[in-house]
């Protein structure tokens, strides 16, 4: 199969400002949504991107990155840029022409606004979920997922749903729905930040018909690989792939290891879905017409490469979750999950440790902002999308919070005032209401 072009922008990437057509518009702002068409060729795409968030690129590049590894990773922000320089950018300009082509035109895009966002930083940003599990660090909890379809919904139709669990930092920039028409490949849409070629919560509809989502992997045991960064892969399926093998062949071809995940799709065409549960060396693959998959950041078939199986243990997020999530999906709600259920469902707030409905970080919609031990972390939206939404690359959404909470930054300071020095990244996040998402067509 032939996922790839081997078309090259011809553009150089020394234009002056204001001498490039900008190949996209903003479609809409709705509800703290962001919605963004771009088109055409690997550079000129890149560069509509770039151009249309100039603003919030060069915000990434001066405050969020670096507050992100200075947080997480702990290290020189110096340091860091020379690891993505050294193990992630050549990988990306040999094996990857086409996305290395978008990254240069999203620099160029910012330039042309009268923003300097250099090219090695686009690439560090785009590897920071890489970069993050190669020095080694413990992964937050990111996530809860279904998919459902035939017997275990009303109308037989797949349902997909999923909410993104975050630090506030990374969770407020989630706001992009980016719709692209590339020149090769087939169109799509995907939930993702300003200057990303991927997702990174993970939310997708590809014109192929292939919808998906993915929930992270808690406690690998292994260190990942120098292959090909998941982002990459997961971009190629979603512009190249046509069917749910394409995505594992894609998935696992020269697999870093470096994003476990269990990852949620479904083929609108034929109505069968799939859990793909990729790690390092292991990977589990269950399909179905006729059931339900459901993901909640434990692992239900890669016994050898997690530290630690949380599945059963309802005292952590993973286990109360798994609990709850069986129980709503395959006993409360079975062959009755519609559109607005699954709203609900990926809402959800019932502790099955407590064995009462609480907002902490043990429900299906993460609260750990309310935890005993409050951090600022949790659910930071909610998707729902159905088969016939899917058709039209549209779905449901609804940011800040599944549930719709809303999170005051001088409030959480207030009680919390060991995260003082969070102030400079963090932005409030208001309740919003649920809205269909479109292209506008």
């Amino acid at each position: 199969m032939k996922y790839f072009s081997k078309h090259k922008s011809k553009q150089k990437h020394n234009i002056t400002k204001k001498s490039h057509k900008i190949q996209g518009h903003i479609i809409a702002k709705k509800e703290g949504w962001n919605v963004i068409h771009i088109y055409g060729n690997a550079f000129d795409r890149g560069f509509a991107h770039g151009a249309l968030l100039s603003c919030e690129l060069l915000r990434i590049q001066t405050v969020i990155l670096p507050f992100l590894v200075k947080k997480y990773i702990k290290i020189p922000f110096a340091k860091y840029m020379q690891k993505s320089n050294r193990t992630i950018k050549p990988i990306i300009a040999k094996k990857f022409p086409e996305f290395y082509q978008e990254i240069c035109g999203i620099s160029q895009g910012a330039y042309q606004m009268g923003k300097e966002v250099t090219i090695d930083f686009l690439i560090a940003w785009n590897s920071f979920l890489t970069l993050y599990d190669v020095f080694g660090l413990k992964k937050n909890q990111r996530c809860s997922a279904f998919i459902a379809c035939g017997n275990a919904t009303e109308t037989g139709e797949i349902i997909l749903a999923h909410n993104t669990h975050s630090d506030f930092v990374s969770g407020s920039i989630l706001n992009i729905v980016l719709y692209i028409t590339p020149e090769n490949g087939l169109p799509f849409v995907m939930q993702t930040s300003p200057g990303l070629i991927a997702s990174s919560a993970d939310w997708f509809l590809c014109s192929s018909g292939i919808i998906g989502c993915e929930t992270t992997i808690s406690g690998i045991n292994y260190k990942p690989q120098l292959g090909v960064p998941y982002f990459c892969r997961i971009r190629q399926a979603m512009q190249y792939g046509r069917t749910l093998d394409d995505y594992i062949e894609i998935m696992m071809k020269d697999n870093a290891g470096d994003y476990p995940g269990s990852w949620l799709l479904g083929d609108t065409n034929t109505g069968e879905i799939m859990r793909f549960e990729l790690g390092l060396k292991e990977h589990n693959i269950q399909r179905t017409s006729n059931g339900v998959f459901y993901g909640m950041n434990g692992s239900l078939g890669l016994s050898k490469e997690i530290k630690k199986d949380e599945t059963g243990d309802i005292t952590t997020s993973i286990g109360s979750r798994n609990c709850r999530l069986n129980e709503l999906l395959n006993k409360t709600y079975y062959g009755k999950i519609t559109t607005n259920l699954a709203k609900q469902i990926i809402s959800d707030h019932h502790d099955t440790q407590l064995k009462k409905t609480v907002m902490n970080s043990r429900g299906i919609c993460n609260h750990s902002e309310m935890d005993s031990r409050a951090n600022p972390f949790g659910c930071t939206d909610g998707k729902v999308v159905d088969s016939q939404m899917a058709k039209r690359l549209s779905f449901l959404g609804r940011f800040g919070s599944a549930c719709g909470r809303h999170f005051i930054v001088d409030d959480f300071l207030k009680k919390h005032p060991k995260y003082q020095d969070w102030n400079v990244a963090l932005t409030d996040l208001p309740t919003q209401k649920w809205t269909e998402i479109s292209s506008g067509k």
